[in-house]
């Protein structure tokens, strides 16, 4: 079962958001070959975003190489590219500080087109200033260009882990070219540049790919820890530490007005009922499928910004925020007769559900006041006789609604 995090976005909808029709490449080419969550996409993202010193060198290692082409043929080409450089690197400079702040402020990176468009353009004026320096003839101008590219591509291999497409048609807009330019020159043996460099480009490329695959292993390796350390590993519902995150966060910000029907937080206590037979007569296996179907019959009995959460053993919070007695009255209703269902894989596996209500702020305003609220309510259930729910209402318990879970004609033991 998928693990529950508690998202807030202040974005527009996405029918909403303008989408430019080139932004459906820029997404490719900053996706992994393989599809990846997108939290795992969004750290890839920023993982080249945070590379803002090896861009630095790269700029100014293109601007070297056109600075000496300048210097050493002083053709009018050298001298553009040199001033497209200075306009281009500049402009590189100040859109990589520019995502890079918004990315802090955002705790994400965006897969933005400008950036992207402006880094392509880039390798082309470069490979097209190379292939300059090879067709000048000029043996020095030839040789920097070759070390100059070897260089860079270096560079995009690392910057570029995150975003392995993106890498790859750089280093090849960069390298081919050079590599075709060395081939048809008439200066003798210097094609035996232009045979290797492909190679080299393959290498380069199968590098780019290792530290992809490191990348993935490492984020996704991060991620399951963190997920182990937040949900329950039977269910994949929050956790006890994670349930209490989701009260700090629910409770946060402005709380309704007194006259509000709403509360600003209901909580639900659910206790199984019969679960300690269940695993008597059928055996832990059995009860732990059990557990994991009710876990799946509790979220699909929630909306979907609702958060269900496993304390331990047979004991679960459903978090209800900004609802209505009625409409919690309602929810738990749907709870209880859910869970009461047979369950497939074992008909004689019956359970019930006993549930607690407590609502902030009429039960409390802390995780504590309204958990302990929600269990005494949830205890008086029980006692009422089991299937059924209790509202607490500021320290008095009414019971309000009574289900009945066995059909006329069967037993089921309820003894927890």
């Amino acid at each position: 079962m998928a693990p529950q995090a508690p998202q807030i976005s202040t974005a527009l909808p996405a029918a909403a958001q303008p989408r430019r029709p080139w932004q459906g490449y820029v997404d490719w080419l900053l996706s992994s070959p393989s599809r990846q969550p997108d939290d795992i996409h969004s750290v890839l993202l920023q993982q080249r975003t945070n590379k803002t010193k090896t861009l630095v060198v790269a700029v100014l290692a293109s601007l070297l190489i056109a600075s000496l082409s300048a210097a050493l043929t002083g053709a009018t080409w050298a001298y553009a590219w040199v001033a497209a450089e200075v306009v281009l690197g500049s402009t590189r400079l100040y859109l990589m500080m520019r995502a890079t702040a918004r990315a802090r402020s955002d705790g994400r990176a965006a897969a933005t087109g400008t950036p992207i468009w402006a880094g392509l353009v880039s390798v082309v004026l470069i490979s097209a200033g190379c292939y300059q320096c090879v067709a000048s003839g000029e043996l020095p101008l030839i040789l920097m260009a070759g070390i100059g590219l070897a260089n860079l591509v270096g560079g995009i291999a690392s910057r570029n882990a995150g975003t392995p497409r993106y890498g790859i048609l750089m280093i090849c807009i960069l390298t081919l070219p050079f590599a075709l330019a060395t081939i048809l020159s008439p200066i003798p043996f210097l094609f035996v540049i232009g045979v290797q460099t492909p190679v080299y480009t393959a290498g380069m490329i199968f590098l780019l790919l290792e530290n992809h695959k490191i990348l993935l292993d490492l984020h996704h390796s991060e991620r399951n820890n963190r997920l182990m350390a937040h949900h329950d590993l039977l269910t994949g519902l929050p956790n006890r530490a994670f349930n209490l995150k989701l009260f700090s966060e629910l409770l946060d910000g402005p709380w309704p007005e007194a006259t509000s029907r709403a509360s600003k937080l209901t909580v639900f206590c659910v206790d199984l009922d019969g679960f300690k037979g269940v695993n008597d007569r059928f055996g832990h296996a059995a009860g732990d499928a059990v557990l994991v179907a009710v876990a799946k019959r509790l979220r699909a009995s929630v909306r979907d910004v609702d958060f269900v959460c496993r304390l331990g053993g047979d004991e679960f919070v459903v978090l209800l925020p900004h609802i209505t007695d009625g409409e919690a009255a309602l929810v738990a209703q749907r709870i209880i007769s859910r869970v009461s269902e047979p369950f497939e894989f074992a008909p004689a596996a019956r359970v019930g559900a006993s549930i607690g209500l407590a609502s902030a702020p009429r039960d409390g305003a802390t995780a504590d006041e309204l958990l302990s609220a929600a269990d005494r309510a949830m205890y008086q259930a029980k006692r009422r006789g089991k299937g059924g729910f209790v509202i607490h209402a500021s320290g008095v318990e009414e019971i309000t609604e009574t289900v009945t879970l066995v059909p006329a004609g069967e037993s089921l033991a309820l003894a927890d």
